[in-house]
C-alpha cells in the first residue's frame, strides 16, 4: 500500500510539473487562480502537518485560545481529578515490604550456636555477630570480632547491652544499639598478634534458667589448620566476673589416660558445650570427641559445675540429656515474601515495562509513517483535483476556439 501511494504521488508530481511548464507562456486567468489556490491549500496542509508533530506551544490563534480558555464544567473537573488519582506519578515504583522479625529460641537445637568468620571481615576489619537475649528480656550479649591485616589474625570481645524495660519484648531487641553497650566487655580474648594466622572467637551458648549466668565457648585455632581447642567459660552477672572451667579438659584427659592408656596430648580432640543442665542451673553439659581416624570417636557426655570444682562423666552412650533452653534471638518471619523474590519480581516487571515501551515506540513509528503517507496522499489528491480542473478548463478553451472559427463569437479567442 505504501509503495503504491508513493508511486502515485511521484507520477502526479511529475505530471503537474509538465502542466505548469506548458501553461507558463500563455496561461488562462482561471487556470492561474486554480494553480495558486492549490499552492495555498498545500502550504496550509503542510503547516498543519508540521505543527501536529511539534509539542504544544504557547503561540496559538484566537480560536484556539478561546477553545482552551473555555470554563470547565463540574463533571469535567471531577473526571480530571479521578484520572490524576488513578495514574501514579512514578510508574517504576515497586513496593518492597520491610523485614518482619520474631523472637525464637537461641540455643535450639542445643549446642548449635556457632560464630562464622565471613570474608567481608577482612575488608570491614570489625563485625558484630548476632546476639543472645536473656530469658527475662533485660539484657543482650553479642560478640564483636576484630581482624588485624598485618598478621592476618582475629580476636573477639563480648559486650553487654541493657534493654529498655518500657518497650515490648520485640521492640527491646530491635532498638538495641551498640552505642548503648557497656564500655567494658564481659569477656575478651588475647589480642596478641605475634603469631600469624591465629584466630580466637567467643560464642555465647545460653543463659541459665534464672538469667544470672551465661555459658560461653572460646575457640582457638589456626587459619590453615582449623580449630586447636575450645575453652569453656561461665560469666556470673551477680559477681561480674567470668570463670574458665579448665577442670573439665583435665578430667577428660585423666579419665582416658587411666582407662584406655591414651595420652590425650598426642590426640587431636575437642569439647562441644551444649548448655545448662535442665535439672541443675549450676552444672554445664558438654560432649567430647577425638579425631583419630576418618570418623570422630565419641569421648562421652560430661558435666561440670560453674565453680570449676566438680567434673564428672555422665554417659558414654551418647543418650540425650535434658538441657534448659532459655535465651532468644531475632529471626525473620517466613510468612512474608522474601526480599530476594520481591527484587526478582521487580526486575521482571521492569523488563515488561521496558518491552512494552519498546513496542509502543514501534507502534508510534508506524503511526507517524501512516500520518506522513496520509499527508502525501492529501497533497496528491489536491494535485489530482487541480489537474482535473485545469484539463476541464483547457478543454473548454479549445471548444471556445472552435466556435470562434465557426462565427459563433465576435472576437477571436474571447467568449461574447
Amino acid at each position: 500500500m505504501f509503495t503504491a501511494l508513493a508511486g502515485m504521488y511521484m507520477s502526479a508530481k511529475i505530471h503537474m510539473m509538465q502542466v505548469k511548464a506548458n501553461l507558463t507562456k500563455n496561461q488562462d486567468q482561471q487556470i492561474s487562480e486554480t494553480i495558486y489556490k492549490n499552492k495555498v491549500d498545500k502550504q496550509d496542509t503542510k503547516e498543519s502537518f508540521n505543527k501536529s508533530k511539534m509539542p504544544e506551544s504557547g503561540y496559538m490563534t484566537l480560536e484556539e485560545y478561546e477553545a482552551k480558555s473555555r470554563p470547565l464544567t463540574r463533571k469535567e473537573i471531577s473526571a480530571e481529578i479521578l484520572d490524576k488519582a488513578d495514574m501514579p506519578k512514578d510508574k517504576n515504583y515497586v513496593y518492597v515490604p520491610q523485614h518482619k522479625f520474631k523472637l525464637v529460641k537461641y540455643n535450639n537445637p542445643a549446642g548449635s550456636p556457632e560464630l562464622s568468620l565471613p570474608r567481608r571481615l577482612q575488608f570491614d576489619r570489625q563485625i558484630n555477630a548476632q546476639g543472645i537475649v536473656s530469658g527475662d528480656y533485660t539484657k543482650l550479649v553479642y560478640p564483636a570480632v576484630y581482624y588485624y591485616a598485618e598478621a592476618d589474625c582475629v580476636s573477639c570481645d563480648l559486650f553487654l547491652i541493657k534493654l529498655d524495660p518500657k518497650l515490648t519484648n520485640l521492640e527491646k531487641v530491635q532498638r538495641a544499639n551498640v552505642v548503648n553497650k557497656e564500655p567494658k566487655p564481659l569477656l575478651t580474648t588475647s589480642k596478641d598478634i605475634d603469631k600469624k594466622f591465629m584466630f580466637r572467637t567467643l560464642t555465647p551458648i545460653d543463659f541459665s534458667s534464672d538469667n544470672t549466668k551465661l555459658l560461653i565457648k572460646e575457640k582457638i585455632g589456626y587459619k590453615h589448620d582449623g580449630i586447636w581447642k575450645t575453652d569453656l567459660w561461665v560469666y556470673d552477672f551477680n559477681k561480674g566476673e567470668a570463670k574458665n572451667l579448665t577442670s573439665l579438659r583435665e578430667a577428660i584427659s585423666y579419665y582416658w589416660q587411666g582407662t584406655k592408656n591414651v595420652n590425650m596430648d598426642d590426640v587431636r580432640w575437642d569439647i562441644y558445650p551444649i548448655g545448662f543442665d535442665a535439672n541443675n542451673d549450676n552444672r554445664v553439659i558438654v560432649s567430647a570427641y577425638a579425631y583419630t581416624g576418618e570418623q570422630p570417636k565419641f569421648l562421652g557426655t560430661w558435666s561440670i559445675d560453674t565453680n570449676n570444682e566438680s567434673a564428672k562423666l555422665e554417659t558414654l552412650s551418647g543418650a540425650g540429656f535434658p538441657i534448659s533452653i532459655v535465651g532468644y534471638r531475632l529471626a525473620e518471619e517466613y510468612d512474608v515474601k522474601p526480599i530476594s523474590e520481591i527484587e526478582f519480581d521487580a526486575k521482571q516487571a521492569k523488563k515488561e515495562v521496558k518491552d512494552k515501551r519498546k513496542l509502543e515506540k514501534a507502534e508510534q513509528k508506524i503511526i507517524k509513517e501512516k500520518e506522513l503517507l496520509e499527508y502525501r496522499r492529501k497533497i496528491h489528491q489536491m494535485d489530482v483535483e487541480t489537474l482535473m480542473k485545469i484539463r476541464e478548463r483547457q478543454k473548454y478553451l479549445k471548444t471556445i476556439k472552435v466556435k470562434t472559427k465557426d462565427g459563433v463569437t465576435d472576437n477571436m479567442g474571447v467568449e461574447k
